[in-house]
């Protein structure tokens, strides 16, 4: 994700135009160009291509009716976007309350224990990152020496393995007497959020836009740019050139920064920083648990533009 504190408005459209993203763009843009130059060198030079009885309101109409399916298509990328960001929001606010329940429950001595949920409560954001990514490793997870049978290689949906090691550590306390019963059924709602969390990441994922409806939008950015230069040739002449070619950076850009944020947990640059979330999540419950944490790689977005996963 960009963190920008810049304001200027050169730098700005600079740096957005060096992501692979806006490469992209311009590479299509680059194609447009192509083929409205070669419409126009033919019709000023070579043969009558203009539709000359096309009213102007038609071309018009379609106009709006485009704008109109790129706002609805941006808002839903967005809404999935930020959907994504509370969902993290949530899981940040989460793992803390653990941790400061634990904290106030444990006792001063028990340096197992709060070891044991240091690591475990602060695994999970991890744990649900990689999962999110499909990248099912342990490398950045620190193992709470629970048995093999809770190990989490031994589990193929890695959240699922974390939840399951601070349930399991949370009745032994309940059953030892460490938690109160009213205690344990607060503590069950903030377990479940974590689980609750991952379902709704989980959904957004596995749910994307339908084809059928990015398909058809494409179809008609294609059908209005190809359709565009024809009509108004008449009056442009040589610049029609550059007014199709802006009109597609236009209409092609809000499209494909649609595509960019509507699958909020990958490597884009404008994907969800779940890399600094989860690192954030576990200093923060280390922190509060009391347990040093030798090596923390902070990240802090200085004044300009930086790039965050």
């Amino acid at each position: 994700m960009i963190i920008y504190k810049n304001k200027g408005l050169m730098p700005s459209i600079w740096h957005f135009h060096t992501g692979p993203t806006a490469k992209s763009l311009l590479r299509r843009l680059a194609v447009v160009a192509v083929y409205v130059t070669m419409v126009t060198v033919a019709e000023m030079h070579y043969t009558d291509l203009r539709l000359k009885d096309t009213p102007s309101s038609f071309l018009g109409a379609m106009g709006i009716l485009l704008s109109l399916l790129l706002i609805f298509r941006t808002n839903t990328a967005y809404d999935r976007f930020y959907e994504g960001r509370q969902a993290w929001g949530t899981l940040v606010n989460n793992c803390r309350n653990l941790a400061i329940f634990f904290n106030a429950v444990l006792p001063e001595g028990d340096t197992n224990s709060r070891h044991f949920f240091a690591k475990a409560i602060s695994n999970f954001p991890f744990a649900l990152k990689n999962h999110l990514r499909d990248m099912n490793k342990v490398d950045e997870l620190d193992m709470v020496e629970e048995g093999e049978r809770r190990d989490l290689r031994n589990f193929d949906h890695k959240p699922a393995g974390v939840a399951n090691q601070l349930w399991v550590k949370t009745e032994i306390l309940y059953r030892e007497g460490h938690i109160s019963e009213s205690q344990h059924i607060n503590l069950n709602q903030h377990l479940t959020t974590l689980m609750d969390v991952c379902g709704i990441c989980e959904r957004i994922k596995s749910t994307p836009i339908p084809f059928s409806y990015t398909l058809f939008i494409k179809l008609f950015i294609m059908l209005y740019v190809v359709l565009l230069p024809f009509t108004v040739m008449t009056a442009f002449g040589y610049l029609t050139i550059p007014a199709v070619v802006l009109t597609s950076y236009i209409l092609v850009g809000l499209e494909m920064i649609g595509e960019e944020i509507e699958e909020p947990f990958g490597f884009e640059r404008n994907d969800l920083p779940l890399n600094q979330l989860s690192q954030l999540i576990r200093v923060n419950v280390h922190d509060i648990l009391q347990i040093y944490l030798p090596h923390v790689e902070k990240q802090a977005a200085k004044p300009g533009f930086t790039i965050v996963t």
